[in-house]
Formats: C-alpha cells, structure tokens, sequence
C-alpha cells in the first residue's frame, strides 16, 4: 500500500459524453499508507440544463450548481490533485474517460496515470455476490452509505470498498495470490498492480495455510466433510394434541389450525400406509403454512431407509426450503434436520476440467476474470455447486469445459477432492431430500430416494407438465450438422498437432489411421442425415404446405400419431444414425481421458484443440440424448402424443426440427407411484371449485390409485384482506393490437405507481409482454422513483425475489414461476397487477397438441383445458398477496373479460367467496387502494 491512491466519483448530466454529457459534481476520497485522509467535493456548473431524471437521481438541480464554478475553471485544479496518484474508480472506464475527454474538450493534456476498477476486483474478491452495484455491496459489507448518487458520498464508499478488497486480499494463501496476479493482467487498466502488491508483501511473511484450507496441485481448497451432520432424537414423539402443537410452536410461530389439521392427515398417512391407494390430494390454501404442515409429520416418519423427497417446479421454491423451512424445522423440533437440493452433476465444477482450462483455455479478458472468481471461490466453497457463484448467465464456453459429466474419478488428479462424489454422498446420507420434479422424473431409478420413501409433489399443479416435459424430446437438424461439422474441422484442421503429440507416447493414441477412420464416420452421418431429412420432408411436410406458405417458416403439428407409422425406413434411419453419433461421442471422450493421462507431453496448442473438441462434444451428447429418446417413443407405440416438425426454409431439407410432445403419461406416473411409499400431492391451487376431476384427469390418475382428496379451509379470510379493481374504462384487450396492448398496460402501472409507496408485483402470461412493457416503463419518470426489477432482463429470478424483498420502493415484473410459490409476507408486497386472465395460447405447440388430443377424446376444449388452467393460474397469482391472516393486499386486474363475458362468472366464483371485485375509474380505485391498506 505505498501508492498514493485518488478514488474516484463523477456525476454526470448524461452518461454518454458524445450526447452533451457534462460533469455535474466531483467527488475523491485520497488514501494514504491505507489511510482514508481527505474528501473532496466539488459541484460543478455544467453550462448545460440537468434532465429531471438525473434531478431525481442525484438531487442535484440546475439552481444547485448555477454559482459554482465551471468545468474549465476547476479543471487545472482537479489535474493537479489527480496526477501523481493511483485512480480507483467504480467503473473506471467511465470515470476515466469522462474526466479524459472533459480534460480534452478544453484544450488540456489527458491524465496518463494507472487506474484500477473496484467493479472487477469485487467480482473476483466476491465471488458469490449476486450484484456489484456500489449500493448493493456497501449493504452486503456494512458500509455505511448516507447518501447515495452523490459523488463524494459514493467517492468515499469506493475508498472504504478498496480498502476491504486489500484486507480480503491480504487473508488470501499466498499461492491464491500467485494465481490471481498471473491472470490478472486480463483485468481493466492497471488493477493488476493491487493483486501484485499484495502478492509481493504477503509473501515475506508466514504463509501457513489456516486448518480449513489445503494445497492440491497448486490449487488453495476449502476442507469439506464428507459426512451430513444431523442430529435427531429418533424417540420423540409427533405432537397429537393442540396444547404440545403450542409447545411446540411457542415463540416461533402462531397456533393455526389450518395448519394443525393438515400436519395431523399427513401424519396419520404416513403412520397407516396403503400399499396399493398411494396419493393424497391436498389443497392447502396460501398463507396455511404447507411447507411446515408436511415437514413437522413426516420428519417423524423419515429414517436412512424411508426418506421425504420434496418435488418442486422452480429454483426460488427450493432455496425458500432449504434457506428457510428446514431451519424453522429444526427450530420447531430442537432437532438439526439437514436438507440437500439434488442437482445433476452438470451444476458442479469438475476440478479436473478446470485445472486444464487454467493454463490452457485462453480466451478474452472475461474468461480470465471468470476463472479468477473462481480460484477465489474455491477458497470457500465447500459444495462446488456452481450456482453459489450467481451468474446471470453460465453461457461461457469456460463452463462448458470444467461442468462435471457424473463420471467415476479414479487416479486424477482431484480424485481424492471430487465435488460430485462428495455431493452424491451427502444425497445418500440426508434423510431430506429437495428437487425438481422434471429431474426427478427423469432419475426416478436413482438409489439416492431411498427404498420406500416419501414423496411430497410441491405445486403440484404443475406435475403433469413436468412429466410431460420429460417425455418430450426435441432434434434440431441444422444444429446437430453445425456440431458434427466443427468436430470434424477441428480433427482435420489440427491433424498434425494430434498426430505429433499422441504419436510421441507409448499408446499413440492417435494417427492417420484414426483421423481416416473418423471421417468414415462423419460422412455416414451426413449421408444418414441426408436420407432422414428427405424422408421427413416427403413423407410428412411436401404436401402439407402450400405453395404460398412455402416461403414462410414452416411449422406443422401433428397430432394424430402419422409420424413413424408405418415407416420402417425412418426408424432405421434413426436407430443407425445413434450408432454413428455414439461412435463419434465415444471417440471424443477417450481421446480427452487420455490427454488427461499423458501429462507429460502437453502443448498449450494441444490443449486448445482438446478444449475446442469438448464444448462440441458436449453439445453433440445433448442432441444424441435427444435422438436416444425420440426413438424410443417411436417405438414405444404409445397411443397419445403429438409433434411438431418445423422448417426455417421450406427449400432446405437441412433446417429441419422435430420436437415430439407427449400427452400419454400414465406410465410415468405409474412409476413414480411404484417408487415411493405414500405421495402428498400438494398445492394453494389445484382444484376447480372444490372439485378435483381436473386435477386427476391432467395426471391420469386411477381412482384406485388415490388415498384420500383433501380442501383445508381458507383461514386468512381473503373476502375482509384483499379486494380485486378493474378500472372501468379499460379497452377490450381483443380490439389492440400488440403496440396498443403493450401502451395501455404501461400507462396504468405508470397511474398506479404515481403517489403510491407500496411494493408492487406486476404478472404477465409472456416474458415477451414483459420486456415490451419494461422497455417502456424505462422511457417513463417511474425509474427515477422506483427500482424496477424485471425477470429474463434484470437478473435472475433468485436476486430479483431477493432485491424485492428488501426494497423499500420495488416494483417486480415477473412470469411463469412468479406466478407461484413465491412468498412475500408482511408489507413485502401489498398491491398485485395482473396484466390479463393466464389463458394459456391456443397457438403454442404443446398447447395445440394437447387440446387436439382432448378434443379427439370428445370433450370441450374450453371447458375441459382452457378455462380450468386459466383458473388455477390466475388463483395462483392472487395467492401472492396475503401470506398470513393481518396481511392486506389488492389485485388490479387489466383484463375486462372477467365482467363482459360468460366465463367470467365461473372465474370469479372459483375465486375465494365473496371476495370484493371493484370496477371504478382509476383515481377512486388509487383512492380506494391507500384506505383500504392504510
């Protein structure tokens, strides 16, 4: 730390330079001998008006800044303090160059001095950190930050986040610190110059390494114990009466009696087992404390045999399990309950992999920041799960190369350390298990559930979905050219580099011969595909377009089984075509393994090729699982399934996609009925008026098959909590086309939001609504005011719950899995948007299939698919509001359909009774809205 250092923080009228971006205020905090010893603040006239928006942002007007001095006036000034020192900034590109350009612009030499980015360091340094916003990181460290968007405040915020990033630094092993200085010199400008300094003073004191770490093959890594810790007093005893339920419960949480009725069923269920009446239908409505009301029963049941399985549908349901129900568990019973997430090894790192990549996978500067975070996070992750690192995207070649395949280490380097054999044995040890009901379906023959376990099918409207999801495989033709191609440029391209390198070791793994007999292979392919591709097109698309369509994208649904039958021919073609590409995978994967074995003869070009091969390879076993699957439903014979075969150029043969959609799942749920021992099915919403025919039908359930179908009343009185508003003058939805859709449901969030403080939820049927509405709300003085988090744009689904959650001024547009599960209890959320009844588009594929299947079967479509899951749907989404009994909370509904037609009626008489549906214009509804919340 012997540097002088000048943190950063400039505010701006635009952001953009180039668009009449000028300097509104200049903030720096010097640090000296890792001191923090002066604060400048300067406020600048910027000779240009200030927009409202940055008003807003920074509460800097043009009236605050008319009698400071200008830019040109301070500049000499500000060059002077700047010039001798380090530059820190967050976001250093920015701050830099603008103050640069402003230098400039009036005639001045441009600052030439080293400058580090606190941005890049803090995602190294922080790994796990979802969000590197300088608000967001002074609130995951406890930096104080008084006041926000003003440039000293931010300034000195910098400094104090630097100096943490230097403490961070100084705890790292020496030989983490080593590693971080060699790929540092991808990082921004010169904040390589901090990992090198630290590196340099850390190494001529003591570097023994703390209890909790050690040192493999030059990697630092956290100590993990093999082995679940639980401790559980297996004698005592279930609480039977409400007064030891109370026990129990006391300064925890309130007596329910909802909840009390629905943990006593459940026990008795898993006291007095039906062999052959295994599912339990259960509707649990919002705020009864499901998640609890299955936990606290049947973890009296679970032993190393008979464990509980928790199937779920999204991520944030099962982080909300395992972050907050099995602890309140353990809470509730003074027992320590310990609870995996089963993943496939595909979430995990293969360190392995990664320590190839290291060296010899180079890409460009965010690959290298990407492994940097990584060597950190290895420092302190004891699990490997990828997922800790929450990444808006793991779209990165890198990930690719080092995700873990599910193979057996043995005699690697990191055998001894594997991620996926540590996790697979933690999944065998835990009495509770959480996952995904699609990756459940898809593992049903996995020994980690136990033998006669319990299965609890969370949401479990969603279940027949699911297994329909699992069933439905899809083959894109042109993508799975594109990857036998690559494979066999880069075997071709890089023929010598193979032949050298594999001929100078004693296997010589591979030759002229190999690369001869590969190309034998690829052309098969390409011949097999050929003929699959125009037996495709004859027999099933040339004479279903017409000659008009034909220079559109074609896509045809086949719903009466055409496909495959009677046609030996293309199920021969199939199955050949899976030989070749297993040959192919096969190939690739042992020519990897032994790369892995001959350490002793790697060229960082070698390893390039290597690297290169297996992201191809792995995209080429994704759509052979595919194929693997599509056959066997082919030749499955089942009677009830549809496909889609679609076309991107109706002359091109070669752009061909098949995606199969499988109706017919009664043989899935009929092994996963003979897989588990009792199963709960569970949901706020899975019934159609008190009836649960829907329900079955979707699930094709026996009767025989089911225990007992069970509704707990709605103890949270939702008819006196919540009400539901249409404003009166909204337009037929029918009669907008999509502009005019996407403007009128801008404008009344924008109405609603205006004068309101109060957490709000917007829900769209499509992510494509949502983006179009969020692109205008971002043209609007609303993002000024609130903080808008939007899912698929602003982050995951993950951190914007937990954004939200913590807001204080939030508004949240979601779909699909915000629909549900999603829990946002006192105050967290107070006023619902829904944007339109959820009727699911009679147009989509999956859709279309299904309903022509129901309406081969005779049955009226509407009535028996559309409207029942429209409902369900929709009571969902109002399950978002009140969470518990002294919750309130309104629904706006921007879809008039509700009152203007006929099934309307059945909409609101599925809804819970007597609930207030409200039409007015929108300034009574507002007025209405803060009385009824006040």
């Amino acid at each position: 730390m012997k540097n002088s250092y000048a943190v950063v923080d400039l505010e701006t009228t635009n952001a953009n330079w180039h668009d009449n971006g000028r300097i509104i205020q200049f903030g720096c905090a010097l640090i000296e001998n890792g001191e923090i010893v002066k604060i400048y603040n300067q406020k600048i006239n910027p000779e240009v008006p200030i927009p409202s928006r940055i008003t807003a942002l920074t509460g800097l007007s043009d009236g605050d800044v008319k009698d400071s001095p200008t830019f040109e006036e301070m500049a000499p000034k500000i060059f002077k303090l700047l010039k001798n020192k380090v530059f820190i900034a967050h976001n250093v590109n920015f701050d830099l160059t603008f103050l640069n350009r402003e230098f400039k612009r009036i005639g001045m030499n441009e600052l030439n001095i080293k400058a580090i980015d606190t941005v890049e360091l803090s995602q190294i340094l922080f790994p796990t950190i979802s969000s590197y916003k300088l608000q967001d990181l002074t609130g995951y460290l406890s930096i104080e930050h008084d006041n926000p968007h003003s440039a000293d405040s931010d300034a000195l915020v910098t400094a104090k986040l630097f100096l943490i990033i230097i403490k961070r630094l100084q705890e790292l092993p020496l030989q983490t610190l080593k590693l971080l200085a060699i790929f540092g010199k991808d990082t921004i400008r010169d904040t390589n110059l901090v990992f090198k300094l630290v590196e340099q003073e850390v190494e001529s004191k003591n570097n023994t390494l703390p209890d909790y770490l050690y040192e493999k093959n030059g990697l630092i890594l956290r100590k993990k114990d093999f082995h679940v810790a639980e401790e559980i007093d297996h004698n005592s005893k279930y609480p039977k009466t409400k007064k030891e339920k109370q026990n129990k419960l006391s300064g925890i949480l309130d007596y329910r009696k909802n909840q009390a009725l629905l943990m006593d069923d459940i026990y008795q269920t898993s006291q007095h087992q039906n062999n052959h009446k295994k599912w339990n239908l259960i509707e649990a409505p919002t705020g009864s404390g499901k998640t609890l009301g299955y936990l606290l029963p049947l973890s009296y049941a679970v032993n190393s045999d008979q464990k509980l399985v928790i199937a779920t549908t999204t991520k944030v349901l099962q982080q909300q399990i395992i972050e907050q129900s099995i602890p309140l568990l353990s809470q509730v019973t003074g027992n320590n309950y310990h609870a995996e997430v089963v993943k496939s090894s595909y979430n995990f790192i293969d360190l392995d992999r990664f320590y190839e990549a290291l060296d010899n996978y180079k890409m460009h500067s965010h690959t290298a920041i990407l492994k940097m975070k990584i060597i950190v996070w290895l420092t302190m992750t004891t699990t490997g799960d990828l997922s800790e690192l929450h990444l808006t995207n793991y779209n990165s070649p890198l990930f690719t190369i080092i995700r873990h395949r599910g193979e057996q280490k043995n005699n690697t380097l990191f055998s001894d350390d594997d991620f996926w054999n540590y996790q697979q044995n933690r999944y065998h040890e835990s009495l509770i298990l959480v996952t995904n009901q699609s990756f459940l379906a898809r593992n049903l023959d996995s020994n980690i559930w136990g033998d006669s376990s319990f299965l609890v099918v969370d949401e479990a409207n969603h279940f027949a979905d699911s297994l329909r999801d699992v069933a439905s495989p899809n083959v894109d033709f042109l993508r799975l050219n594109e990857y036998v191609k690559k494979i066999s440029d880069i075997l071709y391209q890089n023929r010598v580099t193979l032949r050298y390198a594999f001929t100078e070791v004693t296997t010589q793994l591979w030759n002229y011969q190999d690369l001869q007999d590969m190309e034998s292979h690829f052309q098969a392919v390409g011949e097999l595909m050929q003929r699959l591709e125009f037996n495709i097109f004859e027999n099933y698309i040339q004479n279903n377009v017409s000659l008009k369509n034909r220079e559109q994208f074609v896509s045809i649904i086949d719903s009466q089984q055409n496909f495959g039958k009677d046609n030996s021919e293309l199920i021969d073609l199939f199955s050949d075509l899976i030989i070749e590409l297993s040959l192919i995978v096969n190939r690739i994967d042992t020519l990897f393994d032994q790369y892995n074995f001959q350490k002793n003869f790697i060229s960082v070009e070698l390893s390039k090729v290597i690297s290169n091969l297996i992201i191809e390879n792995s995209k080429l076993r994704g759509t052979l699982s595919n194929l693997d699957e599509l056959l066997q439903s082919l030749q499955g014979n089942k009677k009830e399934f549809g496909l889609q075969i679609e076309m991107r150029d109706y002359y091109e043969p070669n752009t061909l996609k098949v995606s199969w959609r499988q109706f017919d799942i009664k043989d899935l749920v009929d092994q996963v009925t003979d897989r588990f021992n009792q199963i709960i099915a569970i949901g706020a919403a899975i019934t159609i008026q008190k009836d649960f025919s829907h329900f079955i039908m979707d699930l094709q359930l026996d009767e025989e098959q089911i225990n007992q179908m069970k509704i707990l009343p709605d103890s949270n009185n939702m008819s006196k909590n919540a009400k539901i508003y249409l404003p009166s003058d909204i337009p037929d939805i029918g009669t907008l086309n999509n502009d005019e859709y996407f403007d009128m449901i801008t404008r009344y969030i924008v109405e609603v939001l205006d004068n309101m403080d109060r957490q709000t939820m917007i829900l769209f049927n499509s992510l494509n609504t949502l983006s179009k509405v969020y692109e205008r709300l971002m043209g609007t003085d609303v993002k000024e005011k609130w903080e808008i988090l939007a899912q698929g744009v602003t982050g995951t689904n993950e951190k914007i719950k937990k954004r939200f959650a913590i807001g204080q001024r939030s508004v949240l547009l979601g779909a699909n899995s915000f629909w549900e599960g999603v829990d946002f209890p006192n105050k967290m959320l107070e006023i619902l948007i829904v944007t339109r009844i959820p009727f699911e588009s009679p147009e989509q594929p999956d859709v279309k299939i299904r309903q022509d299947i129901l309406r081969e079967r005779g049955l009226n479509i509407f009535k028996a698919d559309a409207l029942p899951k429209a409902i369900l749907q929709l009571r969902q989404g109002l399950g978002r509001l009140v969470r518990s009994p002294n919750d309130k909370g309104v629904i706006l509904l921007l879809d008039n359909r509700i009152l203007t037609k006929n099934y309307g009626k059945e909409i609101l008489n599925s809804l819970p009774k007597e609930l207030p549906v409200i039409s007015e214009n929108i300034d009574l509804i507002k007025k209405d809205i803060n009385e009824f919340l006040n």
